[in-house]
């Protein structure tokens, strides 16, 4: 059976058999990975704290080509972010974040920008930025990565450019300025347009710029909507944050 090894954050596990457990990774080179993580069940076992949620590690695993699932067969933490993580101003985000990544990213696709997206996420967490725009900024990214950006610039129906305000199309698929709004109600204001157009060329550590300039509570409910409809699911980890209830 071939070995390989990838770079990987652990997104989710879940007793499998009575020894062992599901793990899927999101690796910085195939996307989803899904494996089985043998005798991990067991109180002394080879993989340690390395399967802790959003743990970056490096794996070392083992596959056959008629299967879907992979073998684990070690593993070295190359990061933990247990103590950040688990704080309870933080732990229901990054469920939320990692729920969104198992969902929207397929199986062994090699798209990269995923990954480095939830690096920085944390890193910035860890840095001292405040969670809920490192949230926003997250759902962001993840629909422009998934190509279901619409442009904050333009009306979707008229293509007037610098539009000061809009509303979201009852499809999520664009704005559309004063002129062309029916019934929409999701409105997007100037300082809203204008943070969207702000994250195609700024990093998430830049984010504190953004503190009480926009509503980012409003905008995650927003957004979170825009994903819930493209990706035909309800986020259940959403339920525990204070934007939802």
């Amino acid at each position: 059976m071939p070995y390989a090894q990838t770079q990987a954050f652990v997104l989710d596990v879940a007793p499998l058999k009575e020894q062992d457990r599901l793990v899927q990774l999101l690796t910085a080179d195939m996307g989803i990975l899904k494996a089985v993580a043998p005798g991990s069940l067991k109180h002394k076992n080879r993989f340690g704290s390395l399967l802790e949620l959003l743990t970056q590690g490096e794996f070392v695993y083992y596959w056959r080509e008629e299967k879907e699932l992979i073998t684990l067969s070690r593993g070295e933490i190359i990061n933990s972010y247990f103590n950040l993580i688990s704080q309870p101003g933080n732990i229901f985000y990054f469920y939320l974040v990692s729920e969104v990544i198992l969902k929207f990213v397929p199986h062994k696709h090699s798209d990269g920008r995923v990954y480095r997206l939830l690096s920085s996420i944390l890193e910035q967490r860890g840095s001292g930025v405040a969670m809920d725009l490192l949230l926003l900024y997250f759902f962001v990214w993840i629909i422009r990565i998934e190509g279901m950006m619409f442009n904050p610039g333009i009306c979707h129906n008229c293509f007037r450019k610098d539009i000061d305000r809009a509303w979201l199309r009852s499809d999520f698929r664009g704005l559309l300025c004063s002129h062309c709004r029916s019934d929409e109600n999701l409105l997007l204001l100037a300082q809203d347009l204008a943070f969207l157009k702000w994250t195609e060329n700024h990093s998430p550590g830049e984010l504190n710029l953004w503190t009480k300039r926009i509503d980012s509570d409003r905008l995650i409910r927003f957004f979170k909507q825009k994903i819930e409809y493209h990706g035909e699911f309800i986020l259940k980890s959403s339920q525990y944050l204070p934007q939802f209830k």
